[in-house]
């Protein structure tokens, strides 16, 4: 039986790997959010992970650029990116008073503020099972971790192509720890506008440009839970609930309009833009559900054969204001001694991301 919590942020395996030292708290098992039924699981999903979901969004989009000016045929750039975005504070709690759920609620109704993945290391609200005329506790809902910070690092690379050209890529190889895994990558291009503006493209030191980028990045994480997890007795069931897992694919998309400013050591650029992100949520194998039968209204909770659900969840997280497309407004500076980069930048958007990266570029 696998770890029944996941232990050290587990489900996002790349803030291990940047802050392993840093992050020690613990998230129960989110397959718990099921006992109550797929519609009630879904909302439950979305609310707690939508901050993180977010903001791997927007820390995804990050770092595809330090400066407007591509590449002559043949240059090349290799730069270590570490993007980070930042949650808002109002995204660390959410009130269950407004979810609409239906086989379950609150055993305080004024107990009604949880805490969401990127919110407090505390329990959150008791849920009950929804059953006139009698109570049976279901689940607490799960602790935050206390930490507001998305990494995303990566691996970039680019190469001059041909008129202005680049073609641009990144990647995260699959990082593996104990039963989770995350993994990345990305393809885009840059093209210099400036050389087809007449007046413009002798100007020495400005530098214009076009950039659009893809990024996919999935996680796998594998869960536990039982009918003990939800207030159920596990009497009357032969199903197995090993093999449970949590998939997240996310899916980023950005075009931005890119202006800089060339000196001899240190480059000021810019950009303008949007981004657009789309991320599905998956559960695989058998989770228990309760059954709401007379045995239940007697005392004694179950979980059936019947009443277990296999993969039950196959969702999309929506972006918190509704919409998929974003505006996203950057500003940042780049050294260059030699062939070797510092750069940092700052982008500002629903969720702020904070840009550094190390590289050698020869153009």
């Amino acid at each position: 039986m696998k770890t029944p919590n996941l232990n050290r942020i587990s489900f996002i395996p790349a803030l291990l790997f940047i802050f392993a030292g840093i992050i020690n708290a613990q998230v129960k098992d989110l397959g718990q959010m099921v006992a109550g039924g797929v519609n009630d699981a879904e909302i439950l999903f979305e609310s707690y992970l939508a901050p993180y979901v977010n903001g791997f969004s927007a820390a995804m989009t990050g770092g595809w650029y330090n400066t407007a000016e591509t590449h002559k045929p043949g240059g090349f750039e290799i730069i270590i990116t570490l993007n980070a975005a930042l949650v808002p504070e109002q995204s660390t709690t959410f009130d269950m008073n407004n979810l609409d759920l239906q086989s379950l609620h609150l055993s305080n109704p004024g107990d009604n503020l949880a805490p969401t993945v990127a919110g407090i290391d505390e329990e959150g609200p008791q849920l009950n099972y929804n059953i006139e005329g009698f109570e049976l506790k279901a689940f607490d809902m799960p602790q935050g971790l206390d930490w507001r910070y998305v990494p995303s690092p990566m691996l970039q690379a680019g190469v001059g192509l041909f008129k202005g050209t680049d073609l641009l890529g990144r990647y995260l190889p699959t990082i593996k720890l104990s039963d989770a895994e995350i993994g990345m990558w990305g393809i885009g291009g840059r093209h210099d506008i400036k050389q087809w503006i007449p007046g413009v493209k002798k100007l020495p030191v400005l530098q214009l440009s076009l950039m659009y980028g893809y990024t996919r990045l999935h996680t796998n994480v594998g869960l536990s839970v039982e009918p003990n997890n939800i207030g159920a007795l596990d009497n009357t069931t032969s199903i197995s609930w090993e093999d449970q897992d949590m998939y997240c694919l996310a899916q980023t998309h950005t075009a931005n309009l890119l202006i800089a400013a060339k000196l001899p050591v240190i480059t000021f650029y810019g950009g303008v833009g949007f981004l657009k992100t789309k991320t599905n949520l998956k559960l695989s194998g058998y989770y228990p559900v309760a059954d709401f039968t007379a045995s239940a209204l007697a005392g004694d909770m179950v979980v059936t054969d019947e009443s277990a659900f296999l993969d039950p969840v196959d969702m999309e997280i929506k972006n918190e204001d509704g919409s998929v497309t974003k505006p996203r407004l950057n500003i940042g500076f780049r050294l260059k001694m030699s062939v070797i980069t510092i750069h940092f930048d700052y982008t500002r958007a629903n969720y702020n991301v904070f840009t550094a990266g190390l590289g050698v570029s020869w153009r």
